[in-house]
């Protein structure tokens, strides 16, 4: 959908809402980023690249009208470059400016409640990010061309329905596009207050996509997805459990899978450093036969999911992450953690993200593949001003080594700066 498709969207959004002239508001806010990148052992040794890094600037500015508290207008534009890389840029890591996003919103009162109606190019971003994310550690963040209506009790009691298509990223200024002929999405999201603080979601959410990664050249998928998530807000004790099913057809095979994933933790607030403990376990279901298919599908998943480096894709593992969170400072966090990784089924491939195949199955059925040992340290300079270091190291497990893969290391380092 180009914008100009997206802007025909405005006039139908402003005749919902009348705005008066003289209440209006304008806002301008936005950040540039730089960040250095450096793999030693690129995709496990499993790709044609073995060592690589580079730099990465983007710059985000977003314009917003509010003529009264019923309408917005907004525009966010993005731009993106990166120097010495020597694998192939992928799209993300480029662009001219763009509109990252372009949409109208209107929030009518309904009862004691709003409903509101936000059209156009915007940012879906729902629960932790495990299925829907904005691809925050790549260059270029994922938006999508999408309606949306969100009916709002308070900040924590809402239930959204949306249909979407993700923005595909091209080289030239404002030349992005979604492409709904060729993916697209819809979605019905709660989410409501429990007792003692904690929160539920529930949701489904419907992928149809004509070139499937499950499929044939040219074969389609129907993928739906039904989740429910646990979690809370405000400590001392951490809460964030996930349980996913998934059904549907790619291509003529049935789908039949599901992922786990188990977040909990306490803080200890009154001693030094405040330290964190937290315990993350996943269980993601894999095996792609000539059967039914069980590989998960992550959808749009946040691309740190397990660490910082991005390794591996929630596709078709086990995984046991412990770590400890420190506050040695109001604005510093320093956060280390060991993650326990093996194939949930010997016979499927490996995956890194955004959902490729790494290496194939597991000769003689290893299942290991491997420890990655995380560090990081994220530093509030001030409000507006933030540093970021991390590092991890993944010792390969049996499982990789006996594909030809290999062990490998990350370093990141960025810097941004908010306006």
């Amino acid at each position: 959908m180009t914008a100009m498709r997206i802007l025909a969207f405005l006039p139908v959004m402003v005749a919902l809402c009348h705005a008066g002239p003289d209440d209006a508001r304008w806002a301008i806010d936005g950040h540039a980023r730089t960040m250095y990148e450096s793999y030693h052992g690129l995709d496990f040794g499993l790709g044609p690249v073995d060592d690589d890094d580079w730099v990465h600037q983007r710059v985000q500015a977003m314009f917003a009208w509010d003529p009264d508290s019923t309408f917005r207008l907004a525009a966010e534009l993005t731009w993106g470059r990166m120097w010495g890389k020597e694998s192939p840029l992928a799209p993300p890591d480029e662009d001219d400016v763009d509109f990252l996003q372009l949409f109208a919103q209107g929030r009518i009162p309904f009862g004691g409640d709003d409903l509101v109606i936000q059209a156009g190019r915007q940012a879906l971003y729902y629960g932790s990010g495990r299925l829907l994310a904005a691809r925050e550690g790549a260059n270029q963040r994922l938006a999508h061309d999408a309606l949306r209506l969100s009916w709002q009790r308070d900040e924590h009691t809402r239930v959204d329905a949306f249909i979407a298509s993700p923005v595909q990223i091209e080289p030239g200024a404002f030349d992005n596009e979604s492409k709904p002929s060729e993916v697209r999405f819809w979605s019905l999201y709660a989410v409501m207050p429990l007792a003692w603080g904690n929160f539920m979601d529930l949701y489904y959410i419907g992928l149809r996509d004509e070139d499937s990664i499950f499929a044939e050249i040219g074969g389609h998928e129907t993928r739906h997805t039904i989740g429910t998530r646990l979690w809370r807000d405000s400590g001392p004790w951490i809460l964030n459990t996930e349980l996913i099913f998934q059904f549907g057809e790619a291509a003529d095979r049935d789908i039949l899978a599901g992922a786990a994933s188990l977040g909990v933790g306490y803080t200890f607030e009154e001693w030094p450093w405040s330290p964190s403990f937290q315990f993350k376990a996943d269980a993601i279901s894999g095996g792609d036969d000539t059967g039914t298919l069980h590989t998960f599908h992550p959808l749009f998943q946040a691309n740190n999911y397990f660490n910082e480096g991005g390794f591996l894709s929630p596709s078709n593992l086990y995984n046991l992450n412990p770590l400890i969170v420190f506050k040695p400072h109001e604005k510093l966090e320093l956060t280390l953690g060991v993650n326990f990784q093996w194939r949930f089924d010997p016979d499927d491939a490996v995956y890194g993200p955004p959902l490729q195949r790494l290496g194939g199955p597991a000769p003689d059925g290893e299942r290991y593949l491997g420890t990655a040992f995380n560090a990081s340290l994220a530093w509030e300079i001030t409000s507006a001003t933030s540093m970021f270091l991390g590092y991890t190291h993944h010792e390969a497990g049996s499982s990789l080594t006996a594909i030809g893969g290999s062990s490998v290391d990350y370093l990141q380092a960025s810097f941004r700066q908010e306006f």
